[in-house]
């Protein structure tokens, strides 16, 4: 019996490697804004976030 092979795996494994860097770039996003807003908190009562307000 002959194995067919199914089309498209290429296009397979390059939907995985292109969904696993979004989602790291989604998470590097979030822990990256999570520290700006930490660091705009703190900023609020030091000297220089006086002058953005």
């Amino acid at each position: 019996m002959i194995e067919r092979k199914v089309p498209g795996g290429g296009l397979r494994v390059a939907g995985m490697v292109l969904s696993i860097i979004a989602i790291a770039a989604g998470v590097t996003a979030l822990v990256l804004a999570a520290c700006g807003m930490g660091r705009a908190r703190v900023c609020r009562n030091c000297r220089k976030g006086a002058e953005f307000r």
